[in-house]
């Protein structure tokens, strides 16, 4: 089961309550339409979306559709459930020649995306990242570990057929997520990046 099919068929069935799911997009031939993720959650009337395109984004049947930077977004109220899936994928594209600026702005963002969604978040509610490489996994751990989150699902890049890595957690308190701010790319040569 790959990424998308587990989102479809086992994420957001199990969801309901406020939900925010960040990161609509442009709708990827062969999966389920973005319009109708609304239908596979419990409370379809409470389902926002947010996104920061304005070219080829897809209708949302969402309760409400924020376009904007999630570091930007001005949040009303907490949310029971967030998604951060695919955010960092292929629109972070990284020349050889500028790997160490490109590495340490893109961990600048993961850091602080989850840091917004965490604090963002209802305690006993859920949080699901899913970058597109393993490098992100040293948080995941930190979650874990500092017991801000239980681990609901986790599963690595290219284990059981999945295309992205994913950490899906239930939130334990909250603590602050004080994730040391340090390249998360500074111990790999070229994994997830591409080369011109």
């Amino acid at each position: 089961m790959n990424d998308k099919q587990w989102k479809i068929e086992k994420y957001l069935p199990q969801l309901s309550g406020n939900i925010l799911f960040v990161g609509v997009g442009k709708d990827p031939e062969g999966v389920k339409h973005y319009s109708e993720y609304h239908k596979l959650i419990k409370t379809p009337e409470s389902f926002e979306t947010l996104d920061m395109m304005t070219e080829g984004v897809i209708s949302t049947k969402a309760s409400k559709h924020h376009m904007c930077d999630f570091l930007e977004f001005n949040n009303e109220h907490q949310y029971d459930h967030i998604s951060l899936h695919g955010l960092w994928g292929e629109r972070f594209i990284f020349r050889k020649e500028d790997r160490n600026l490109s590495s340490g702005k893109l961990t600048n963002i993961i850091i602080n995306s989850i840091n917004k969604a965490h604090n963002m978040l209802n305690v006993g509610g859920t949080l699901e990242i899913g970058p597109s490489t393993n490098t992100v996994n040293v948080i995941y751990d930190y979650l874990v570990e500092e017991e801000l989150y239980e681990s609901k699902y986790r599963i690595n890049r290219n284990e059981e057929g999945s295309g992205n890595c994913i950490f899906w957690g239930k939130k334990l308190n909250n603590n602050p997520f004080n994730y040391e701010n340090h390249d998360l790319w500074e111990t790999i040569k070229t994994v997830g990046l591409f080369q011109h």
